[in-house]
């Protein structure tokens, strides 16, 4: 059973008359007459009396005809549902982002796309990378922006934007009357980070292995404010992106200090499971990012 023989069963049902319902159709009335006939061998009962040259529901096919209209009802309002969703006019999008994104990048582009695509509903969870990579592999979200490796073979990858990881330091440090700050000084300063599993971490932690500098991390942190607060109290210093820190510079509460010869570059990333399936919103949405992104 199908929803064509139901819409054909239904029509036939209100002409009783299966050349009219055939025209009203736009199918031939030997199609409607096998499709009728089909129906009544799928139930096991006589939805009609032909009586003479005229059709009558019996029983059993004016019950039916209560369940099919209600059928084809949902049916239409599902597909219109579902036509306005594919169009934008309504839908919902879970979105993943690691601290960086999810607190500096992200609320600024979603508050934007909302104000176009406004019965959209978008929800967003902040983790560090290793737990965003979880939720994608359990289906928890339907994508996610993350500043780390993605460790895992069922995630398909794609560069999101460019990014700076910059040494912050309190605004009376003396690392603030240098031009250049040598690369060893590094090793005798208080490193403040973030916890395991933090993408802005790792990529750190990779860049400083790569040119062999040696570091002492003095305090792990949960969130990025945290350690902003906590470098602007002079506890130490810290490498995080540029883009996390705008204000604060421009307020003069922190200071931005460059290492000779150390550029620590990375890429955003947009991540989702390699076996789902991207929709027209969430197409729309990454491609509005992209678009946005780079005035943040």
């Amino acid at each position: 059973m199908n929803e064509r023989k139901l819409r054909i069963f239904y029509e036939v049902s209100k002409e009783l008359n299966m050349t009219k319902a055939a025209e009203k159709l736009y199918i031939s009335q030997p199609s409607i007459s096998q499709s009728i006939n089909d129906l009544e061998k799928d139930l096991g009962v006589k939805l009609f009396d032909r009586i003479g040259k005229r059709l009558y529901l019996t029983y059993e096919g004016d019950t039916f005809l209560n369940y099919t209209r209600r059928i084809l009802n949902l049916y239409d309002e599902g597909v219109k549902v579902i036509k306005e969703i594919n169009s934008l006019k309504r839908g919902k999008l879970k979105i993943g982002a690691s601290t960086t994104i999810g607190i500096y990048i992200l609320p600024d582009i979603i508050g934007s796309f909302s104000k176009i695509y406004t019965n959209i509903d978008i929800s967003l969870i902040i983790e560090n990378t290793k737990n965003i990579v979880r939720l994608i592999e359990k289906n928890k979200i339907d994508i996610a922006l993350v500043e780390g490796p993605a460790h895992s073979d069922e995630i398909d990858v794609e560069k999101f934007c460019d990014d700076e990881l910059v040494f912050i330091t309190s605004k009376d440090h003396p690392w603030t009357k240098a031009k250049k700050i040598p690369q060893e000084d590094i090793e005798k300063e208080k490193i403040i980070l973030r916890e395991k599993g933090s993408g802005t971490r790792e990529v750190f932690t990779t860049a400083l292995a790569q040119r062999s500098i040696n570091y002492n991390i003095f305090m792990e942190l949960g969130h990025t404010e945290a350690i902003k607060k906590a470098v602007e109290a002079g506890l130490g210093i810290s490498c995080i992106s540029r883009r996390c820190v705008k204000d604060e510079v421009s307020y003069g509460k922190l200071a931005i200090c460059s290492v000779d010869n150390l550029k620590i570059k990375r890429s955003l990333y947009v991540i989702h499971h390699k076996d789902k399936y991207i929709t027209n919103i969430i197409k729309t949405f990454l491609e509005f990012s992209k678009k946005n992104v780079e005035r943040l």
